[in-house]
């Protein structure tokens, strides 16, 4: 029973690490149009598909008592779940690859996120040369960004060695603000011209910039509602998994809305054509969020958490933290762009409650107060550091 329980925490480890890595991917293989990046989603796809199908036949051989059985069949959902969220990305990568014409609210819609994916090749003369991979791997020595992918010699290698060196003419592939990107882009060469991007704001109309908003807005909320669905099952917290809900409810309305607004718009297109990657997008966000949903509903309907679920989140790269600000701490009353929390630890604030209020995705602008509930997102090593400039106290 050991080596079972052992082998379902391998599996969904790695199932959630995949399915986040394919979700960068495929919208890095969008911004870029490139197909190369487009079939590695693919690959992943193909992976997930096979540790789902080694998870449901390990669960299938696990169940004894009624109690495991259920849980069990918590693993079966969440499996299902993560394995939605590669399928729906790489539905995206397929438009890619299929070379349908991308419409400009997509591109602009990449370019304005609040995480952007990067291009930076590492030239002559770069303080990134000679960094170790591991090092690397840390978002702290790369100006606030997470390294996704490295390219060297026409070939990307993914799971980064720690023992690698950056080398002069490497292709960083990296994930992070555009603040943060732009930064490292300048450590790294200061050649910006082949990374513009293809629709600057003041070239598009008003009618693209509102379907590129919405597009974001689906976008944010079904990443941010994967994000909160892990917290729901790690606290095993009814009132989070209930605002997943909510999120999966207002994609669904944001989704009609979309698909109004862009049929009653068809004449900024310029090509037929770019009406599929446009609905592509849409309904992958959307689809995120049903799963999304499917994992925090576990909680809500109170079914008992294994305890490999856990195991999953705090081995995870990525680890969630909640806490709340004590009185006195010095960062009350300040503005958390003011703070540069995410740029100094890795870690940033996934969401704020406030009273009986939820602030998801709180921007640079909010203010914290004293007596807030911080959800932060980031490696172990930056939630530590995360928690002493914060001053605030861990919620066990």
């Amino acid at each position: 029973m050991e080596i079972e329980i052992r082998s379902v925490k391998e599996i969904l480890l790695e199932m959630k690490e995949l399915s986040e890595f394919a979700l960068s991917l495929a919208y890095a293989s969008l911004m870029y149009n490139d197909e190369e990046l487009a079939n590695e989603v693919f690959s992943l796809e193909d992976e997930l598909d096979t540790l789902t199908h080694e998870l449901f036949k390990v669960a299938i051989m696990s169940g004894a008592s009624r109690r495991e059985a259920e849980a069990l069949a918590g693993l079966l959902d969440i499996g299902r779940a993560v394995d939605e969220v590669s399928d729906a990305m790489a539905d995206l990568a397929r438009l890619v690859v299929k070379k349908f014409p991308i419409h400009p609210s997509i591109s602009w819609m990449l370019y304005r996120a609040d995480e952007v994916i990067g291009l930076v090749r590492v030239d002559e003369g770069s303080s990134l040369i000679s960094m170790s991979g591991e090092m690397a791997k840390d978002p702290v020595n790369l100006s606030g960004c997470e390294i996704l992918a490295l390219k060297r010699g026409g070939r990307w290698i993914y799971n980064i060695p720690e023992e690698l060196e950056i080398e002069r003419g490497d292709i960083l592939l990296v994930e992070g603000p555009m603040e943060s990107v732009e930064t490292l882009r300048a450590l790294a060469s200061g050649k910006r011209e082949e990374y513009v991007p293809r629709a600057p704001l003041e070239e598009i109309s008003d009618e693209i910039r509102r379907i590129s908003e919405m597009l974001s807005s689906m976008r944010n909320l079904s990443e941010l509602s994967l994000y909160l669905s892990y917290a729901a099952m790690f606290y095993n917290n009814v009132e989070i998994a209930v605002e997943v809900k909510r999120l999966e409810e207002e994609l669904d309305e944001l989704e009609d809305e979309f698909y109004e607004v862009l049929f009653s718009s068809m004449k900024s297109l310029r090509d037929p054509k770019e009406l599929i990657p446009l609905i592509g997008v849409a309904s992958s966000s959307e689809r995120v969020g049903d799963a999304a949903y499917s994992i925090a509903s576990l909680v809500e309907r109170g079914i008992t958490a294994h305890p490999v679920l856990e195991m999953v989140v705090e081995e995870s790269e990525d680890t969630i933290c909640r806490l709340i600000l004590e009185e006195g701490s010095e960062v009350a009353g300040r503005r958390i762009g003011d703070i540069d929390l995410e740029e100094r630890t890795g870690v940033w604030i996934l969401a704020i409650k406030r009273g009986l209020r939820w602030i998801f995705d709180p921007k640079d602008s909010e203010l914290l107060m004293e007596g807030d509930q911080l959800i932060l997102i980031g490696k172990k090593r930056g939630i530590m550091d995360a928690v002493k400039i914060l001053g605030g106290r861990i919620v066990e």
